[in-house]
């Protein structure tokens, strides 16, 4: 009877060392969870989630608890030229308004779209703005490819695709448009700036991010960022935070790596070489649209060829997304430079770069926080337009990047 007992004795003993041990390892799984691209699987509240599709990074609205709202996937469909008006209103184009500049320093032109505003007597609120007075968080929920936005404030919440997130336990990028409305929780997608890390840096919270100051720069990382398969989203931006960092170190011939974490594009924006670098473009340009009431976005040059343009729905929300805009584009016009001097183009070519914009194939989706999403390509450019569905579709934010 004795000999049974400690046999019994020995193998629960067994059973459990065996079952400690697979809950370590599916702890220890779950916390390198976020450097892996291809997760897809996601609990939220404890409940089971939908399944993310890998090439199709746009979403609906769906309830996964009490408060965590998740963007899941929502089809794409063709949109005919002859129906794009009902997709989206209120646009405010070149046909309309004027373009005014260059206003230039070295390499980089500045133009100024004017127009009138097609958003009046409303207020939104920045991810930059949100965060200083504490009146959003963006969380790092430790779930691959997903952050979680909380909006505190009275105040609809305007997220522009290329706002880099700064902490958690990867420094991220938000790729697309996204209003979050007043006292709601959105779960969206998100790419990493920061390969390698999936823990916390220094003293920095693990499980928030607590500044958003910079935006992606340069049309290579937005395209890359705004492709449509997420594995392979999150490679090319890698590889370009890598072209950039390279291109800047040999062009302001210094070092742009941080120490804290060589692969931060982040980290990489804040080091005073960079800094430095920057300095005379914000000096000559950043002063561009102060006193202009009717500048309702820019386009850019470097090189002296079109690079990019965007377009708001108010001059107000502009005016707040100015600062961290121009310094993109003066890193990008730093990494880019080249011997000699390249002439400004002249207004009618920017008049043509945007009217070009609208001439190619139109798709529509139905994207995240009330947003309808049009992309249209051409030969020589990409266009993204984010549409407010609660504001008859006006036209919140449109994006124009040269191939």
């Amino acid at each position: 009877m004795r000999s049974r007992t400690l046999e019994l004795t020995i193998t629960a003993g067994v059973v459990s060392s065996v079952l400690l041990v697979g809950y370590c390892l599916l702890v220890a799984w779950q916390s390198f969870a976020p450097s892996m691209p291809n997760q897809q699987n996601v609990q939220v509240a404890g409940q089971p989630a939908p399944r993310v599709a890998q090439n199709n990074r746009f979403f609906n609205n769906v309830q996964v608890g009490p408060q965590a709202v998740l963007q899941v996937p929502a089809a794409e469909v063709a949109c005919k030229q002859e129906n794009l008006p009902k997709s989206r209103q209120q646009l405010v184009t070149t046909r309309d308004g004027k373009v005014t500049g260059p206003y230039t320093h070295g390499n980089l032109a500045i133009f100024l779209i004017h127009g009138n505003d097609t958003l009046q007597d409303q207020e939104i609120l920045t991810l930059q703005e949100g965060l200083e007075q504490n009146v959003v968080t963006v969380r790092d929920p430790n779930t691959s490819h997903l952050l979680t936005i909380e909006n505190r404030s009275k105040t609809a919440l305007f997220i522009q695709g290329g706002d880099i997130v700064k902490g958690g336990t990867q420094d991220r990028v938000l790729p697309y448009d996204l209003i979050v409305p007043p006292q709601s929780n959105h779960m969206i997608m998100a790419l990493c700036v920061e390969a390698g890390r999936s823990f916390p840096r220094g003293n920095e919270m693990s499980t928030s991010f607590q500044t958003s100051t910079e935006q992606l720069p340069g049309r290579r990382l937005k395209i890359a960022a705004f492709r449509q398969n997420q594995q392979t989203a999150q490679q090319d931006v890698w590889n370009n935070v890598a072209n950039l960092q390279a291109n800047l170190k040999h062009n302001v011939g210094a070092e742009v790596k941080a120490a804290a974490s060589a692969t931060s594009l982040q980290l990489t924006l804040e080091t005073p070489s960079v800094q430095t670098a920057i300095q005379n473009h914000l000096a000559n340009l950043a002063q561009a649209p102060a006193g202009k009431n009717d500048v309702i976005g820019y386009a850019v040059a470097v090189n002296g060829k079109m690079h990019s343009a965007d377009v708001y729905a108010s001059s107000a929300l502009f005016q707040k997304l100015w600062p961290k805009l121009i310094r993109a584009n003066a890193v990008e016009a730093v990494a880019e430079k080249q011997a000699g001097v390249q002439d400004a183009p002249s207004v009618e070519t920017v008049e043509a770069f945007l009217a070009d914009s609208e001439q190619g194939q139109a798709f529509r989706r139905q994207g995240a926080g009330n947003l309808v999403l049009i992309r249209q390509e051409s030969g020589q450019s990409l266009l993204y337009d984010a549409c407010d569905s609660t504001r008859e579709n006006v036209v919140i934010h449109r994006t124009v990047l040269a191939r």
